[in-house]
Order: structure tokens, then sequence, then C-alpha cells
């Protein structure tokens, strides 16, 4: 109960730093919102880059995550138990190992997984594209191929800087045109529909409560 109370006042307390263009934390819009943004937009850019962060809360650096908190949160009360939160530890026997990475089900980690990438939003938005994140997982639509290679170059330098890599199954650069999943849909220049991926997966779902 007070992991949860505290993740509702750091979110307040955040909310006015977080980009409006992350749609996973609460009071956000979610999901369909961040479909609907791409819908709309996306017969008026002809260039993407779709990608997602590699084992995204698993490899959050809890250093750099704790830097970029500390520039907006000045209780030492409160940073002492993000701390807390934050160090795991396993024991392989020998010693005491610090495990790196947030919990998936503590309800601090949507809050922290929306701050962790803020760089990301940050350069997004001095850019001038257009952009949606859903957690790890985003869309940048560009007018020109040069603004698209613009954009790249500057995600990968924030990425190394925050030691996260790039999905490289599920990253797409290139024409609208050719198409791409976000989400469990489908884009090009025609709109969104259902990716192919999703329909497999709800049929199997179907197939299994089936009884003979």
């Amino acid at each position: 109960m007070v992991l949860k109370a505290m993740a509702i006042v750091l979110t307040v307390h955040l909310k006015p730093h977080l980009s409006r263009r992350c749609f996973h934390w609460a009071g956000s819009g979610g999901m369909k919102a961040a479909v609907r943004e791409v819908a709309t937009n996306v017969a008026d850019h002809p260039f993407v880059f779709r990608t997602d962060v590699k084992g995204y809360y698993a490899s959050i650096h809890h250093k750099i995550l704790m830097g970029i908190v500390g520039r907006y949160v000045r209780d030492e009360a409160v940073l002492a138990l993000l701390w807390g939160y934050l160090r795991r530890y396993v024991n392989d026997g020998r010693k005491f190992i610090d495990i790196k990475g947030i919990s998936l089900g503590c309800p601090w980690s949507p809050l922290m997984g929306a701050l962790y990438l803020k760089p990301v939003d940050d350069w997004m938005a001095e850019l001038g594209c257009f952009y949606v994140r859903f957690m790890n997982d985003w869309v940048v639509l560009a007018p020109t191929r040069w603004r698209l290679r613009k954009v790249i170059k500057a995600v990968n330098e924030v990425m190394a800087d925050l030691r996260v890599e790039q999905h490289p199954d599920k990253t797409f650069i290139g024409r609208v045109a050719r198409g791409g999943d976000f989400l469990g849909y489908w884009f090009t220049t025609e709109g969104l529909g259902l990716a192919t991926k999703t329909v497999e997966r709800f049929a199997e779902r179907v197939s299994q409560l089936v009884v003979f």
C-alpha cells in the first residue's frame, strides 16, 4: 500500500515534467490514444522509424535512472525509498549480487519506465518530428529522409548514454508505404488495421478455448 500511495504522489509531482507523447503512464490516454495519434498522422509523413528497447525493464541502469529522478525529486527520504525499491540482490552461494534493472510488478515501475526514456522524449520534441511512445515502444514519423536520419542519429546517441539497445527484430526504418507494426496494429499510408501477428495470436487463443 505504501509503494502504491508513493507511486500516486510521485506521478502527480512528476507529471508536469513527463512528455505528453508518452502514453503508458496513468492519465496519459493509454494504448488506444497512442494508436489514434499514429492513425491521424501516418498519411502525412512518408518516412517512419519504429523501434523498442530490448529487455527494457531488465536493462535500466540504477545510477542513470536516479540521476534523472534527482533532477525533479529533491526530498532525501523519497530518494532513499526509491533506492530501496531499485536495489535487489541474489545470493550465488558465496556473495550477494546486485541485480540490474527494475521490478516488473512494482507500482513505481511504469512511472520509472516513463522517466528513464525522457531524454529520448526531449530530443524528439527538440527535433520537431511526430513522435509517440508507449513505454519502450515508439514510432517517429518524418516528412523527409534527411529528417529521419537526423532522428535516428539522435536516438542512437541517447540510447548509448542510457546503456540500452534497440531490439533488432522490432526495428523498422524506411517508407510508411512498406507498412509497419505498432502495439498490435499494422500501419501504412492508408491508415491502421490489425497486424497479422495480432490476428494469429487471437485465433490461437480462441482455438485453445474450443472443447472437442
